[in-house]
């Protein structure tokens, strides 16, 4: 229903460094939707989703705040957005901060910049988590795209109505509506979300530079989201002690940083959580942002599972490169 334009680029110098090992990996996402009674084994989808309105009061509460607060950007034309907007790069520059900043040491100082979006569809009594993080000036959320498909596998052609939107909740509690979607990074599982009404929160740091391997890290790690006792949104979280293992390429081979080699995803030591994708991997010193969640996969050859997330230098091709000029193609 909803198609997505990829970007042609070339893979030819993929072929002869392709890593077998790293082939025979089967991937599972980590998002917050329930997998369909359907979807094969090797590929089950891990579980997040927030339960129906009878068992869960956080549900309930986000469906009834859908309900009576119609949002300026209705869930559809957040999907439509993403593409329409597909690879579009902002005409921003996000600034390099490989060294961190000197206001940011310690973990609970990261928590401020970091959210849980809930893709809330009313009509099927669903509500969708992931995890996301602000950048640039702090209006800009960074989060997946596969959680909104996942959520719009929920409902049918008629049931994509106005009351079904998306919201961020801050860890302060505060429920603040996404605007727009301003770039969706295609190949990267990445979109940049804009808050409504120009809200903005703490932006994190980001690093441009790929960590070397066995960097140590720290993993965004979703628990859940529930109501306080005076009915405040309160997000409990933690942060996975872990290390960079190795990088893939587009095509599943293994690659090395510091060669011309593209680095499509970074696998690490730690599992995400349900509801984790789109938070963030800080290296563990500089506290700066290396990597985005995006799930898990199962190597044959290991007979283990290890993260994976987006390199965060491939944020990076949603803004304009330092120095160079307007209208540059």
């Amino acid at each position: 229903m909803f198609s997505i334009k990829l970007l042609s680029r070339s893979t030819s110098t993929f072929i002869s460094k392709i890593n077998f090992r790293a082939l025979f990996t089967t991937r599972n996402y980590s998002k917050s939707v329930l997998s369909s009674p359907e979807s094969p084994p090797m590929l089950k989808i891990l579980s997040a989703e927030l339960e129906t309105s009878k068992r869960n009061l956080f549900n309930k509460f986000l469906i009834d705040y859908a309900l009576d607060n119609q949002a300026t950007t209705s869930f559809t034309t957040l999907l439509e957005q993403l593409n329409s907007n597909a690879n579009l790069q902002l005409p921003y520059i996000l600034p390099y901060e490989h060294v961190g900043r000197k206001n940011v040491t310690a973990n609970p100082d990261l928590a401020r910049g970091i959210i849980t979006i809930a893709h809330v569809l009313p009509s099927t009594d669903k509500v969708v988590v992931a995890s996301g993080f602000a950048v640039f000036d702090g209006g800009l959320i960074v989060t997946c795209a596969h959680p909104f498909y996942q959520a719009a596998r929920h409902l049918s052609s008629s049931e994509l109505d106005q009351k079904a939107q998306s919201i961020v909740i801050t860890h302060e509690g505060e429920l603040i509506r996404v605007a727009t979607v301003e770039s969706h990074l295609v190949v990267s599982d990445l979109v940049l979300l804009r808050l409504q009404e120009g809200r903005k929160i703490t932006s994190l740091a980001v690093d441009p530079y790929p960590a070397p391997v066995s960097t140590p890290v720290l993993s965004y790690d979703f628990v859940t989201v529930s109501l306080s006792p005076i009915s405040c949104p309160t997000i409990s979280y933690s942060w996975k002690p872990a290390e960079v293992l190795f990088y893939k390429g587009r095509c599943g081979q293994e690659v090395a940083t510091g060669t011309y080699d593209e680095l499509s995803s970074m696998m690490c030591s730690h599992l995400p959580s349900d509801g984790s994708s789109g938070g963030p991997i800080v290296n563990k010193e500089t506290k700066s942002v290396v990597g985005i969640v995006r799930g898990n996969e199962l190597s044959y050859a290991t007979r283990k599972r290890i993260g994976f997330a987006t390199p965060s230098e491939c944020l990076f091709e949603a803004f304009k490169l330092p120095g160079m000029p307007d209208g540059l193609e």
